[in-house]
């Protein structure tokens, strides 16, 4: 899902619609904020019950404009999912998006609209609205919102299709490095996690060990671990 600033928050803007791959909403500033969030979570083309009826889980950092489980039930529960919250100040070191898959998408993203704008220079399209003193602004056209929906769908797609050497594409593997999903084997080990998450579970091995105040399991890793070690950084 996309986030298009709009003053009025309008859906669907006039003109935009949803393209395959991608939707999107809006808000004033163009951001997650919590009317957002429940939006996306009732949008069953950004988050779908799972088709063979297991509980999902949604890994969310501490952005302001999430929602806890309290106050959206009713969408979880049509979800068939629950929350989960990583620790404070540790997106940078266990969320899987920003670890990884963000950067990948951005790569192909900054190519193609390299490609647009060069496109746009030699077709000569300007923008032609002049400044307050009658000079141009030497900007190019901007192509509309549309155009954004579908470089994005495809910019997804693209990354999406990479694979390493063990078939996984970004968003399985930064998952498993992060801790939040099983090895290729089906089996949680240490060894899978980025070499910095390692190394705060050699630092705080006490606080790995601890149980999960959800599940009562041992948690790999520990939220203590992880906060601890993002609070002393």
């Amino acid at each position: 899902m996309m986030i298009c600033t709009n003053p009025n928050r309008s859906h669907p803007i006039a003109g935009v619609a949803d393209v395959e791959g991608v939707c999107y909403r809006s808000g004033p500033k163009g951001w997650m904020d919590k009317r957002i969030f429940r939006e996306y979570l009732c949008e069953r083309k950004a988050q779908a019950p799972d088709r063979l009826g297991r509980k999902k889980t949604i890994f969310l950092d501490n952005c302001s404009g999430h929602l806890s489980e309290e106050e959206c039930k009713e969408e979880l529960e049509a979800l068939n999912a629950s929350l989960q919250y990583l620790p404070p100040n540790a997106t940078d070191l266990c969320q899987p998006a920003d670890s990884f898959v963000i950067a990948k998408i951005k790569d192909v993203w900054r190519g193609m609209w390299n490609e647009k704008k060069i496109e746009l220079i030699y077709n000569n399209e300007w923008q032609n609205k002049p400044r307050g003193n009658g000079t141009g602004s030497g900007k190019l056209k901007n192509p509309g919102k549309s155009f954004f929906l579908e470089m994005a769908a495809k910019a997804v797609r693209r990354a999406n299709a990479y694979r390493d050497r063990s078939n996984l594409n970004y968003a399985r593997k930064a998952m498993i490095r992060c801790g939040l999903s099983l090895d290729v084997d089906g089996v949680w080990r240490v060894e899978q996690l980025y070499p910095h998450l390692q190394e705060i579970i050699k630092k705080y091995p006490g606080e790995f060990d601890k149980p999960s105040q959800k599940e009562g399991t041992p948690s790999k890793p520990s939220a203590a671990v992880i906060s601890a070690s993002a609070s002393s950084e």
